[in-house]
């Protein structure tokens, strides 16, 4: 223990400075000792004092000798003396050999200086049987034996009573020294224990616990100084948001934990093309910010400066990652907005670098895009749109349109639900700019819910009006793959009484591509209730001849795009000729979508295609005037 070794340490101090304190007196008393025992021819006296001295003089310049050692050899040295002057002048010289165990227990312990004390008491014992040593006590026979008992049982006493008294006292202060020790062990370790407590409370409060950089928390902060500088030393600086592009695809196809492992990969990379000045912060998912601080004086200095800092970042996240033996690769895009700028707070920035991220997106990820003031105004209408959508949708003012389908004969065989927002001011907002912000947003679930409720009544009325032809609706992936889904359909048809089979739903190819087996197993169990489906914008996506004879559809949709150039062009042209070739072998039904000229509608009849939709024939319009467009017709 701690306490025992500062004992050790004390006693080995105190043997030194007494070997100092022997040499020095011995020095000053045995010299002039042997003197005068030279005069008088004593020259067993002589010897002792010489040779006593010169050994502690040795053991005194021998301080790389083991301690135990030089403390026996010091305590022999004194025995000797302590028998030597015993023989030679007489019983004075006992208190050299009460010497031996007192300091036997000083420099050694309790159990040395018992073996100490019995060594001296036994040696006085038998030294007093001698004959040439005289132990004269007054009153006592003249007998060797009981004087030199009663001698040595005297000494036994008063040297167990000193050598004992020392021991305990030492160890009673080696105990002391212990719970003192133990004590000083206990604060030292609750000491620790709260530093490294605080230490991780500010790791957690401050760090991301996956890749140790700084946490949106840290970052804010380290913006807010860097503003505050900023303004001071007149520096432009740099923030920039990065995501990683299909991230969540490796995350859910490789499992979290190979998702955790590159997203510490990436951390470490950003880290390395990083100054000491600069900061890499994780803030959350797949998304990392980098502040670079101080980049130039000037505002297009340093948006050059970003500019390479950012193409070192897309060429680091661009390197295959290497994990458990696998490679994956990832891209990523990058938004970068520079500071400071007039009014504004790090969340200011953090939502600029954002924007521009997601235009780095939207033209095709795996690029930079510098934040524009445009991209602000460009938010704020989606933003605005987004709420209004949701209030739109909440207070009924959406409607349902009914785009008719006409065959080759003029006869309606079918018709489209196509949603629409109508304005206060009459003006309509088109469903290509509100159906996306509700898919990003999610609200698509709602709103295709809603839409599907709406066909269904739809279905009814029109066959309470005397007509009996079937209504698609689209569904949205995100729509058709809610575990809900069949369920929500199975109770719209309930609710409104509407027949199933009246109902085609539109999919779109991409659901049908990516998890093909659930959305085979989904398809399946609606067309045993009468469902029918239709792949809308067929030819636009990634088509599969697979899915088309695997799953239970009714009819395929040619996109509007191939229409617009048929029969102009060769290439479209050739692809619908293709499509209603192939469709007629599997025995498809399909539908010619955006019919604008008679052209294009004599083409698509001179090639059997079954249904025309488009303005040809009729615009999208409410079921009220539908009814009636359909009640003017021959």
């Amino acid at each position: 223990m701690a306490s025992s070794n500062d004992l050790a340490h004390w006693r080995g101090q105190i043997f030194s400075r007494l070997l100092q304190v022997v040499v020095v007196l011995g020095i000053v008393t045995a010299i002039p000792s042997a003197l005068l025992a030279a005069r008088e021819g004593i020259w067993a006296i002589v010897a002792i004092d010489i040779g006593s001295i010169a050994w502690i003089i040795v053991l005194w310049q021998r301080s790389n000798v083991r301690y135990r050692w030089r403390v026996s050899q010091f305590l022999g040295v004194t025995y000797i003396v302590g028998i030597g002057l015993l023989l030679k002048i007489g019983p004075v010289s006992q208190i050299y050999m009460m010497v031996i165990p007192v300091l036997a227990a000083l420099l050694l312990g309790l159990q040395p200086a018992l073996y100490m004390l019995a060594l001296t008491t036994t040696s006085l014992f038998l030294l007093g049987l001698h004959p040439d040593i005289s132990l004269q006590l007054a009153g006592v026979p003249a007998s060797l034996l009981l004087r030199s008992l009663i001698v040595a049982l005297n000494f036994l006493f008063i040297a167990a009573v000193l050598t004992l008294s020392t021991a305990f006292l030492l160890r009673h202060l080696e105990q002391s020294l212990n719970r003192l020790h133990a004590s000083t062990l206990l604060l030292e370790r609750e000491i620790a224990e709260r530093k490294k407590s605080e230490q991780d409370i500010h790791q957690l409060a401050f760090y991301d616990v996956l890749t140790a950089l700084p946490n949106r928390r840290l970052l804010m902060d380290r913006i807010g100084q860097l503003l505050a500088a900023a303004q001071r030393e007149h520096t432009v600086s740099a923030l920039m948001f990065i995501d990683l592009d299909h991230f969540k695809h490796i995350n859910d196809a490789r499992g979290h934990a190979t998702g955790d492992a590159l997203l510490r990969i990436a951390g470490e990379r950003l880290a390395q093309l990083m100054r000491k000045a600069d900061t890499v912060a994780r803030i959350g998912g797949d998304e990392f910010v980098v502040l670079l601080a101080h980049l130039a004086p000037e505002m297009e200095a340093a948006a050059q400066a970003a500019g390479l800092v950012a193409e070192k970042i897309r060429a680091a996240i661009a390197r295959d990652f290497d994990i458990d033996d696998h490679s994956y690769h990832c891209s990523a895009s990058i938004g970068v907005t520079l500071l400071p700028k007039r009014g504004q707070q790090a969340h200011d920035l953090l939502r600029e670098a954002d924007i521009a991220m997601y235009r780095a997106k939207a033209e095709g990820r795996n690029g930079i895009a510098f934040f524009e003031v445009t991209m602000q105004a460009g938010v704020e209408h989606r933003l605005t749109i987004e709420r209004a959508l949701a209030h739109a949708l909440d207070a009924s003012e959406l409607r349902m349109h009914v785009q008719p389908q006409l065959d080759r004969h003029g006869q309606v065989t079918g018709a489209e639900m196509l949603m629409r927002w109508p304005q206060a001011d009459g003006s309509m907002i088109a469903p290509s700019l509100f159906i996306p912000i509700a898919e990003e947003t999610g609200l698509i679930v709602k709103l295709g819910n809603w839409a599907l409720r709406q066909a269904c009544k739809a279905v009814v009325q029109l066959a309470q009006a005397g007509h009996h032809f079937a209504l698609s609706v689209n569904v949205s992936p995100a729509q058709f793959r809610q575990p809900d889904f069949a369920a929500r359909v199975r109770a719209a048809l309930s609710e409104s009484g509407a027949p199933a089979g009246a109902l085609v739903l539109e999919l779109t190819e991409g659901l049908l591509v990516d998890k093909r087996d659930a959305a085979l197993a989904r398809m399946r169990e609606l067309a045993a209730l009468g469902i029918r489906f239709s792949i809308d914008d067929f030819g636009t996506g990634y088509s599969s001849l697979a899915y088309l004879t695997s799953m239970p559809l009714y009819e395929l949709k040619i996109d509007k795009s191939f229409i617009d150039a048929t029969p102009h062009d060769a290439s479209s042209t050739a692809i619908v000729q293709a499509i209603l070739g192939m469709a007629g072998h599997l025995g498809l039904r399909v539908v010619a979508e955006g019919v604008e000229t008679q052209q294009q509608a004599d083409f698509l009849i001179d090639h059997d295609c079954d249904g025309l939709q488009g303005y040809l024939y009729a615009r999208p319009m409410p079921m009220d005037d539908l009814l009636k467009w359909l009640a003017q017709r021959p």
